[in-house]
């Protein structure tokens, strides 16, 4: 998944270089950071342990909750056909409380009016994140938003962007809420987790 990640995100970017002499507007590069706030207000899990007892037990739910936490992105990408951007971020960001995660994804963006003028725009966004994992299995982070681009120069714009996210994690250390304890690593079987989360985000792009 990462090689794929790299050879699209390359890809794209050698389509855009390549269209210098069909406008200036046509092999922009994109880059910037973005940074925000994100709530989380939903969780499900299902841990399967040995107890300090030797009972092998298993733990679901799914639950409404409220977690706050922040995030911070660099991207790059490739502006083109006018109203089409693709970023790769690399960033921080907290998807739940004490769960940290380093994200490597791919965004998509289209915008209603064109990706240089003030107006909306929407985007998908993907990837792997990067922390530790129960038995090396891979975190996935999944977004669909939407937001308003406001131009501050030519080549300057500020994003205001409001998302939904989604985390499939596999944590170790994890807590178990139903009999209020931790459960070793070497105790786990199976750890699988999601969160549901609201982003509010603002970027600076050049």
């Amino acid at each position: 998944m990462r090689k794929a990640c790299v050879l699209t995100f390359l890809l794209l970017l050698s389509c855009a270089l390549g269209a210098q002499e069909r406008g200036a507007w046509y092999h922009h590069l994109d880059y910037g950071v973005e940074w925000g706030y994100s709530g989380t207000f939903w969780d499900d899990y299902h841990y399967n342990y040995i107890s300090a007892s030797g009972a092998r037990l298993d733990s679901q739910d799914s639950r409404l909750t409220f977690k706050s936490n922040g995030h911070l992105y660099a991207f790059l990408g490739a502006r083109f056909a006018r109203i089409f951007a693709t970023d790769m971020l690399v960033g921080w960001a907290g998807v739940y409380e004490g769960r940290r995660v380093i994200p490597v994804t791919l965004r998509a963006s289209a915008f209603a009016r064109g990706y240089d003028r003030d107006g909306l725009k929407l985007f998908v966004e993907g990837g792997r994140c990067y922390a530790p994992s129960f038995a090396g299995k891979h975190i996935w982070m999944g977004k669909l938003g939407g937001g308003y681009r406001i131009m501050l120069d030519r080549d300057f714009a500020l994003d205001l962007s409001l998302s939904l996210q989604a985390v499939t994690d596999h944590p170790v250390g994890v807590y178990d809420h139903n009999r209020d304890e931790i459960v070793p690593d070497e105790n786990l079987r199976r750890s699988d987790s999601r969160y549901h989360s609201l982003n509010l985000s603002i970027a600076l792009c050049f």
